[in-house]
């Protein structure tokens, strides 16, 4: 009867909570200093995105979003990049490519934009269109500002106007589910 009493009184004791964990990094675009906002990119698990007006909550394993009645989601079983799909069909291949920089095609493998680290947009032809610049606070695609982030080729991709909002929110949250996956520092354009 005695070793309840005991047992119980021996799990007394004080329980410290857990520390806040740090916010989620915040990543936006604006145009021109303090404008309106062009993109707002919240990482984390689910991943939340307002790009042009669109607001989408995005899954990253797997990588999913729901827009109106239209279902969005990432494969990357081709093992050249993300498929994006609305509905199942494929409307776009995201690829990583060396140095840090973002290829996009289109479903039947034509080269569309090539966004680089060191600032280049570029179409499927190669032909540069703008530049990304680096500042010490802030990156600069021509009138928009992006904040929070160093990685001048995901600046450049939430700034596209040759891609629409939901193709520059998945794929931007899929770019920095993985760089948090490799250790990256979430936003940074490093790769491990």
């Amino acid at each position: 009867m005695l070793a309840l009493p005991a047992a119980i009184a021996g799990c007394q004791g004080k329980a410290e909570p857990d520390p806040p964990r740090p916010p989620w990094p915040v990543i936006e675009a604006r145009a021109g200093s303090g404008g309106t906002t062009l993109a707002r990119i919240v990482a984390g698990h689910p991943c939340r995105a307002e790009v042009d007006g669109d607001d989408l909550l995005i899954g990253t394993v797997p990588l999913i979003a729901q827009v109106g009645g239209s279902r969005w989601t990432g494969d990357d079983s081709a093992g050249d990049g993300t498929t994006l799909r609305k509905d199942g069909a494929a409307i776009v291949r995201i690829r990583d490519a060396q140095e840090a920089a973002i290829e996009v095609f289109d479903p039947r493998g034509t080269a569309l934009l090539r966004l680089s680290s060191d600032g280049a947009i570029a179409n499927g032809s190669g032909e540069v269109l703008r530049r990304a610049e680096a500042t010490r606070t802030a990156i600069k695609v021509g009138e928009a500002v992006i904040t929070g982030t160093t990685d001048i080729a995901l600046g450049g991709l939430i700034t596209a106007p040759e891609l629409i909002p939901e193709v520059r929110a998945l794929a931007a949250c899929h770019r920095l589910f993985w760089h948090e996956q490799r250790g990256s520092p979430v936003g940074s354009a490093g790769r491990k």
